[in-house]
């Protein structure tokens, strides 16, 4: 059944498109094609190939399903064929300018006639599917059907501008080689996909599995007992929790300290022994290995850089004893306290005479305890309790996921619902929760299939591809009223994606300091369901991998090197997305990538993406401008350092990334881009020449982060346009110091201060040496919303309690050079969460926290206080702190042991701290203390 509820998500995509064609002036307006576009709308959501057949067998489902893939290619079809037309005419206006409404207005006629039969044509083909789909299944619906249009062909002649417009349409031919390729290229192993993971941030206490937490110490002891064997196979059935066991141990803080050396790789059914020893080569070397060595030199180079190390490696998913026997002398036996991990449903796969951990099902009561967690009441639902046990059979995955679902269902509901279950299989479970998505978030989780298996993937970008995507709906409604909150497709995005974190389906693998989602990540069993829906509607093809049938896919995705690019780019002319998950090691340009994005431009014009993030100087072409239809041009950390003159022609991009790049200077258009909402940069400085006043109204940005402003630069009436900001990084830059320097300041807070949907601001104040000058700041009582604020620059004092924002989570202070205690303010703000006060912040010698203050405080950072000798806690102040980190605080001589004694402290981390400061914490408290000391600068957050 997942086969026609995926292509049931493609069609309302195409179908959102269509209507918000149909909300475009050029299109609404126009009589030729207005009429065909409603009329095609009406039979998309009216034709019954697109949606879901009834439950059971049939004897016509093959011929049901070839029917759903005619239908599949048609509505691609439609996509391109008006994206093609819009991509034309847009290049032909561009060349020409007002010419082009009068020298080419009989072409534009004549090639609006052919849009309009290919599109009547395609119309004729989608219903005749529905009609046979529906005498197939024997539907009483087949009288609904509208009468088939009649195309008039006598204004349509052969030419270039049909050619144009059809050539999207997917022949037999290349149906049949899609089908072959999806066995070979979509299942490749990801060789690169390992070096993104390890970046685990799990909190042990909400392990969401009960008696968990008893597996993981089992775990920890097994590893950390250099008595125990060398291979520890992890045995379980789909389901059980396996892959989460060994994450957990893996990313562990005491387990990742105790090794070396570390890697973790995901085996795959068409893996190679080849293909798993590059994975992990490429984690524990220092250089990157490429492709094209033997199998035999491969093993002995890994043999070679892990010997002498303690190592950890995990191998997750081995299906058979004989892919673990091709690879295992690989590694050299040290007896030095290494472990290999191995994740398999197979019990063949370990060592009859070693040792083995068996996953467990869970019992009926911890299986009705967990149930019960995840839907959010302990009442017996109407005596369902026996049935939903039974069902999901002791296995977390399935408990987790029928819970998750009932809690977003009324209890009537619930034996309906368990009435759909055809059998009593975690993947049942699965099929059944996916099923129960609407389409566009059934689309938005298939497409996180395109990253790599089990890779952390931020939400930050995740999300604004699935705009770019065109996955997401329009807000349902819009606010006139400019006192009421305005809301952009960015919301419904973020609504989105917590209504998948609620289901289970989306794991948040790594949060935020204040517990917001940072990083998420599909689970393995998940992730290989979805990659079936992906595979049905062609969703992505693997570079590298075989070239056949790529004129069908609509994404190509790079995981390992390219290698060669094929000159000849036609056969992917409609690919909508390039993402590149290629990271090198060396600074090495990435000249494959480089082939292929060179040949883009008018070659590839329906792009709506191209994510490089990663990617080491990739080269990008002049003609960037060309890509009409891109929306998200992802460039963070390629530290490419030159932006063609091209990009601020993108009429449609609404993300443009250039956070951690090289470049110092964007083109001046980019601030006419209508559509832009997410501008990252690295510290690009506005000068007084940028013409901001002249212009109306400037992009609707939501992100505005990396922006170095003057006393010239113009503010207002200027960037002062931007209202709607909610994330804001800004630096005002002094070019010539004076005695005015604060008031210079003045138009820049004055308007940050108004921006009343802020919820994210970093303020800095620095010369051009990058040295920290004053700071001036005006009252943020009126930013409600704002909940992240990080302030560097030279305060004379804090602000009073009543000019912070009243809702401020995480505060972070760095060079404030403030010499009065500022804890007595700060411990008075209601909802901080986390408390940073980075080097030199507070200049004085004692800092003093009054009872009953933080009352929310759950982290506390202290960098680089050189000055502080003594902190005092009192007796009710800071009852909820977790966590405290201090580095290089070098002449403070106590720490409070009253923090110590809570029961809710579970960490002191010490950095680059002397060693007599640890020694004077009390033995008992030692096992809470962690330290490390750093030789070099940790790389900044994204």
């Amino acid at each position: 059944m997942g086969e026609e509820m995926a292509v049931d998500a493609v069609a309302s995509v195409v179908l959102q498109k269509l209507t918000d064609l149909l909300q475009d002036k050029s299109f609404a307006t126009n009589k030729i094609i207005s009429p065909r576009l409603k009329e095609m709308k009406a039979t998309l959501e009216t034709t019954p190939s697109a949606r879901p057949a009834h439950e059971g067998t049939h004897e016509n489902d093959e011929e049901i399903k070839k029917l759903r893939q005619e239908y599949l290619g048609h509505i691609y079809s439609i996509e391109d064929s008006i994206e093609s037309f819009a991509l034309r005419f847009t290049r032909q206006r561009k060349k020409l300018g007002f010419l082009m409404n009068y020298a080419l207005f009989p072409k534009k006629f004549t090639a609006l006639k052919m849009l309009d039969y290919k599109l009547c044509s395609i119309q004729t083909e989608v219903k005749k599917i529905s009609s046979r789909t529906i005498t197939l299944e024997g539907s009483s619906r087949a009288g609904s059907l509208l009468q088939q249009p009649e195309c008039d062909d006598n204004d349509v002649q052969d030419g270039e501008e049909m050619q144009e417009v059809s050539s999207s349409s997917i022949d037999k031919e290349t149906e049949s080689s899609i089908q072959s390729l999806r066995s070979t290229s979509i299942i490749r192993e990801r060789i690169e996909h390992s070096k993104l993971m390890y970046s685990y941030s799990y909190n042990e206490e909400e392990l969401p599995i009960v008696g968990y937490q008893c597996k993981v110490d089992d775990m920890r002891r097994m590893l950390l007992n250099p008595d125990e064997g060398p291979v520890i196979p992890i045995v379980g059935e789909l389901g059980s929790g396996k892959t989460m066991l060994a994450r957990a141990v893996y990313g562990n803080r005491a387990i990742t300290k105790t090794f070396d050396s570390a890697a973790w790789v995901t085996v795959f059914e068409k893996s190679t022994t080849t293909d798993i020893l590059l994975a992990l080569l490429n984690q524990v070397t220092k250089s990157e290995v490429q492709d094209g060595t033997t199998e035999e030199s491969l093993k002995q180079r890994l043999a070679q850089e892990l010997s002498g190390q303690r190592y950890l490696v995990v191998l997750d998913g081995v299906q058979t004893l004989d892919r673990w026997e091709r690879i295992r002398h690989a590694f050299p036996n040290q007896e030095n306290g290494s472990k290999i991990i191995l994740t398999t449903c197979d019990e063949g796969v370990a060592d009859p005479k070693g040792q083995m951990y068996k996953m467990d099902k869970l019992d009926h009561e911890e299986s009705w305890t967990l149930f019960m967690t995840k839907v959010g009441s302990h009442q017996d639902p109407k005596g369902v309790k026996k049935r939903i046990i039974k069902v999901c059979q002791g296995l977390p995955l399935s408990i987790v996921l029928l819970g998750s679902l009932f809690s977003m269902k009324d209890r009537s509901e619930w034996p309906k619902t368990l009435d759909r279950l055809r059998n009593w299989q975690a993947a049942d479970i699965m099929k059944l929760s996916y099923n129960d998505l609407d389409n566009h978030l059934k689309l938005c989780l298939i497409y996180m299939t395109l990253f790599p298996r089990e890779m952390d993937i931020p939400v930050r970008r995740l999300q604004r591809l699935w705009l770019a995507e065109g996955f997401v709906e329009q807000p349902r409604e819009f606010h006139e009223d400019v006192n009421q909150p305005l809301e952009f497709q960015e919301d419904v995005a973020q609504e989105y994606f917590e209504s998948l974190v609620k289901r289970s389906l989306i794991m948040v693998s790594k949060q935020r300091s204040d517990g917001s989602a940072r990083k998420c990540r599909l689970q393995g069993a998940i992730h290989d369901f979805l990659l079936e829906q992906a595979q049905d509607i062609r969703l992505f093809h693997v570079h590298p991998g075989s070239d056949e049938g790529l004129a069908g896919m609509r994404r190509l995705i790079e995981y390992a090197d390219a290698g060669i690019v094929p000159p000849n780019t036609a056969p992917i002319r409609h690919t909508r997305s390039y993402i590149s998950f290629k990271l090198q090691k060396k600074d090495i340009p990435a000249k494959h990538v480089c082939s292929l994005v060179s040949k883009m431009g008018k070659r590839l014009g329906l792009l709506r993406v191209l994510d490089l993030e990663g990617v080491y100087q990739p080269c990008l072409p002049d003609n960037l401008g060309d890509l009409y239809h891109l929306r998200y041009l992802g460039l963070r950390w390629t530290f490419i350092d030159k932006l063609p003159k091209s990009v601020g022609e993108l009429p449609h991009l609404q993300t443009l990334d250039l956070k951690h790049t090289q470049i110092d200077k964007i083109p001046k258009t980019v601030w006419k881009l209508k559509n832009l909402q997410h501008l990252n940069l690295n510290e690009v400085h506005l000068d007084k020449d940028t013409p901001l006043h002249f212009r109306k109204s400037l992009p609707d940005l939501l992100t505005l982060w990396g922006l170095s402003v003057s006393h010239e630069t113009p503010i207002k009436n200027g960037l002062s346009k931007l209202k709607h900001l909610r994330e804001l990084g800004i630096s005002f830059r002094c070019i010539k110091l004076s005695d005015d320097h604060e008031r210079c300041q003045d138009p820049l807070v004055e308007w940050i201060s108004e921006l009343t949907d802020l919820q994210s601001l970093r303020l800095r104040s620095k010369d051009d040496a990058g040295n920290p000058l004053r700071l001036s700041l005006r009252p943020f009582s009126r930013l409600e919303k704002l909940s992240h604020m990080k302030l560097l620059g030279k305060l004379q004092e804090l602000p009073p309690l009543d000019h912070f924002p009243p809702h401020i989570k995480v505060l972070t202070l760095s060079l404030t050079f403030l010499s009065k205690d500022p804890m007595p303010i700060l411990g008075q703000l209601p909802d901080l969460t986390v408390l940073r006060l980075l080097g030199s912040s507070y200049l004085g010698e004692t800092m003093v926290c009054l009872s009953g203050r933080f009352k929310s405080l759950e982290v506390l950072k202290l960098w680089v206080l050189e000055g502080l000798k003594k902190w005092e806690v009192e007796d009710g102040a800071m009852k909820k702190l977790k966590e405290v980190n201090i580095r290089r605080c070098s002449n403070l001589e106590n720490f409070p042991t009253l923090l110590l004694q809570q029961k809710t402290f579970q960490d002191l981390i010490l950095n680059n701290m002397p060693h007599a400061f640890k020694d004077k914490i009390d033995d008992i408290y030692q096992s809470k203390v962690s330290t490390k000391d750093f030789k070099e600068q940790l790389r900044a957050r994204d």
